[in-house]
């Protein structure tokens, strides 16, 4: 019955096409002391195998099967089932398992071949580790090693590395938490040490063992020398003492894993044209999703590079030949999990528009050099067919060079639109402020802070209270108090908490004075500083004690602008190595939206531009538009994705963009500066003597003030402002590609104009899912909220992400 319920749910899964198969070959250690036994595994992913795999034999090598666990069906997860084998050898030296065969739905798939060294037992290091709590007077002798390749390992070379530790058998039962490994390097980028499922056995000076590998790859990134380690490793067990009654108690000991030198070799020289540091064994294949286009038409394929190696440092093979070709940067899927394996693979989604007629796409190229071999190898892919119609020559030639821009779309309604629920029967009046208004509340804000600061200045003069002055006074010094000598402040910080009776107060208080008394009144004194930290808390102690009020204090922390610096250096670096989603991502994270400078939001649209996101690209160089309207890369950025796309947008004319190279802001003060300019020249002559030299600077600002107040003026009114069009807290701009302005809001409702990425509309109302919009064209309608993204938003926006580019068939 059992098995009858799992075929079914077999048969259900697979007709779902949940998963595909693949298989691989894990090992739970490929570093093994001579006689210790490791468990060998190939799983089967996605489908159950038709039999068992036949392992060759090895010479050297024993592996023994150990059990078969049979796929379990769970929604929505892939299945997966596995054979198990141990592995053991008692011959020093390298050995592998070559690539297996395994039948899956009556096709061969192999594995990964396995590469396994052995090592003698004499190489451990010995150690004592005394366990904690220390009542337990207890200590466990243990064994560890650092192993890597033992081969010539080259300069960018990823390769894998095992930290291994040997316990006694009966303290492994008891194991409550194997740690994770703490580890120093130097020359070395490596991921984290992260301990395999199964643990091996072996038997060392006559004892029974249990052996953990903490496995990672790591690779070397400058040639030379190379440090790994020391480590330690914290590991958490269970022992039963006897205080009168057996009981259970948790105990802890720290294993020291000794450090391990070795050297990084430079490639060779000279290395060949197309070489870009990929060092392994790799393969190369091209995959695309449609074959018959049209002349300047955009194609998508994806360039697909597996093997083993440095795979998370590689860079896009290039086209052969590009000649007759418009290239684009191309952006790396994101890798999970495998990225931690030797093995794997990483997929290129390229992008590339042919200038003129192409019958097939020209082969990819890709340089690496293999360690094994210690030669520079090229792969190189076959060319994949076309199938090419010419383009619609409209009004011309295509264009070869920029992106030929798309005609602006045809409203195409059928249907008038549909009614505006909700909508006001009468007008509503829009009360209207006088700005004087709010510059005569300024001023009075202005007038109050004066006050306010003349008071603080000269209030101590007609203090009454003799005594509260004197404490303010003393308080005054305490603060001024150098911070060089810290037990000096302690001194003087009590003293001033004991002469005016503080110690009563607070607890906090008399902290204090036990500090400086255990401190302060020592035989042997040393110069002790007092962090700004501590220094601000003792100040605000005592001053809480003395006036009953808070204190600001400057509390020393890591500067945020340090912080931002380290954080574009990541961001810039993950954006230099077409990690385009998690650049955008770390822009983002650099602080608070508001406080994001225009020049980050720049960036996020060029990471979003790279991950083919055209939308998001002019939703945040619109973004950095706003903070700074003088961002002219900001500009011509967004200018080309209007041209490329057709985007709908506010057209004007060239000269509104030469006044753009200064901001509103700056145009604004013009004026006013030539406005307080002819003021004051005019006040001058009547407040000064004929003779007073003050009349040639009035003079100077009655010829410059009513220039200024002109070119102001002008600038001011001509402006290129979008709010104009809209104001800025309605502003959208459409994100999604393939968008559809409808008459109604309602999927099944007429079709009223195409809205391209990029497209500047104003949300005029919402509901539900749509937002009723309107573009600078005065065309109108109903768009889902998802296409579309407010220029201002309401909350902190989402870093965009990589576009998933769907291809199908391969060329290799």
């Amino acid at each position: 019955m059992n098995s009858f319920i799992f075929r079914i749910g077999m048969t259900l899964l697979l007709a779902t096409g949940l998963s595909q198969a693949a298989v691989r070959s894990i090992i739970s250690s490929a570093f093994l002391a001579r006689g210790e036994k490791a468990v060998f595994e190939i799983r089967v992913e996605g489908q159950e195998p038709d039999e068992a795999p036949v392992i060759p034999e090895q010479k050297d090598l024993q592996m023994e099967p150990i059990g078969y666990s049979r796929p379990q069906v769970y929604p929505g997860r892939r299945v997966e089932s596995s054979f198990q084998y141990i592995v053991s050898s008692y011959q020093v030296g390298i050995h592998e398992i070559p690539a297996i065969e395994v039948l899956v739905n009556g096709k061969r798939m192999k594995t990964e071949p396995t590469r396994i060294e052995i090592f003698d037992p004499s190489e451990l290091k010995w150690a004592e580790a005394i366990a904690r709590p220390a009542e337990l007077q207890e200590s466990v002798k243990y064994a560890s090693i650092i192993r890597i390749p033992q081969r010539k390992l080259f300069h960018n070379q990823t390769f894998q590395s095992e930290i291994k530790i040997y316990v006694p058998r009966d303290l492994a039962r008891s194991v409550a938490d194997w740690g994770v490994p703490e580890f120093e390097r130097i020359g070395l980028a490596a991921w984290r040490y992260e301990a395999s499922d199964q643990p091996g056995e072996v038997n060392l000076l006559g004892k029974a063992y249990v052996s953990l590998a903490y496995k990672t790859t790591m690779t070397a990134i400058a040639p030379g020398d190379v440090e790994l380690g020391p480590a330690t490793v914290r590991v958490i067990y269970a022992k039963t003492i006897f205080d009168r009654f057996a009981q259970r108690v948790q105990a802890e000991i720290t294993l020291d894993v000794p450090k391990l030198n070795f050297s990084a070799v430079a490639l060779p020289e000279p290395a060949p044209d197309g070489f870009e540091n990929a060092v392994g064994k790799f393969f190369l294949s091209t995959s695309i999703k449609n074959t018959e286009v049209v002349e300047a038409e955009p194609l998508a394929l994806d360039v697909i590079v597996s093997g083993q190696g440095n795979l998370d440092n590689l860079r896009t093979p290039k086209m052969s030949d590009a000649s007759g070709w418009k290239v684009y940067d191309a952006s790396a899927k994101q890798r999970g999990e495998e990225r931690r394996e030797l093995y794997g693979k990483v997929v290129f989604n390229q992008l590339i528009r042919p200038l003129e007629l192409k019958t097939s796409v020209p082969p990819f190229r890709m340089v690496y050099f293999d360690p094994d071999t210690e030669k520079y190898e090229t792969l190189l892919t076959a060319a994949i067919p076309l199938s090419m119609s010419p383009a619609k020559n409209i009004g011309g030639a295509i264009a070869s060079g920029a992106p030929q821009a798309m005609p602006m779309p045809v409203e195409k309604m059928t249907d008038i639109l549909g009614n505006i629920s909700g909508a006001p029967l009468l007008r509503t009046p829009n009360p209207s402020v006088s700005p004087w208004l709010l510059h005569g509340l300024a001023g009075l804000v202005a007038v109050a802070l004066i006050l306010c600061a003349l008071w603080m200045r000269f209030a101590p003069i007609f203090e009454k209270d003799e005594q509260k002055r004197l404490v303010k006074e003393d308080y005054r010094q305490l603060s001024k108090a150098a911070d060089g000598d810290g037990l000096l402040f302690l001194k003087a910080a009590g003293t001033f908490a004991e002469r005016w009776a503080l110690r009563e107060k607070s607890e906090e208080v008399q902290a204090i004075l036990d500090e400086r008394d255990r401190l302060c009144f020592q035989k042997q004194k040393s110069e002790l500083p007092v962090s700004k930290s501590n220094r601000s808390r003792i100040l605000q102690t005592l001053r809480r004690a003395a006036f009953g009020m808070l204190v600001f204090a400057f509390i020393s922390t890591v500067s945020p602008l340090a912080r931002a610096n380290d954080a574009n250096k990541e961001a810039s670096e993950a954006f230099d190595a077409a990690k385009f989603e998690k650049a955008a991502q770390l822009w983002l994270d650099a602080g608070k939206y508001e406080e994001l400078s225009a020049d980050t939001l720049y960036h996020i649209g060029n990471a979003a531009y790279r991950m083919a996101q055209p939308g998001h690209a002019a939703l945040y160089y619109r973004r950095a538009l706003a903070r700074d309207a003088t961002h002219s890369e900001a500009r011509q950025n967004l200018r080309f994705i209007e041209r490329k796309y057709g985007s709908i947008s506010v057209q004007r004319p060239d000269y509104q963009y030469a006044i753009s190279q200064l901001s509103l802001a700056t145009w604004q003060n013009m004026l006013w500066l030539g406005t307080w300019l002819i003021v004051i020249g005019l006040l001058i002559f009547p407040a000064t003597r004929p003779s007073s030299r003050w009349r040639v600077i009035g003079a100077i600002g009655l010829v410059v003030g009513p220039l200024l107040l002109a070119f102001g003026g002008m600038g001011w009114r001509y402006f290129p402002n979008d709010a104009r069009f809209a104001a800025l807290s309605k502003q959208a701009v459409v994100v999604g590609e393939k968008v559809v302005l409808q008459t109604d809001a309602a999927r099944t409702s007429s079709e009223v104009i195409d809205a391209p990425p990029g497209s500047l509309a104003e949300v005029i109302r919402s509901s539900g899912e749509w937002a009723y919009v309107s573009f600078a064209t005065s065309t109108r309608g109903w768009v889902r909220k998802e296409h579309i993204e407010m220029i201002i938003p309401s909350e902190k926006p989402k870093a965009p992400t990589v576009k998933k580019v769907e291809a199908d068939g391969s060329s290799t």
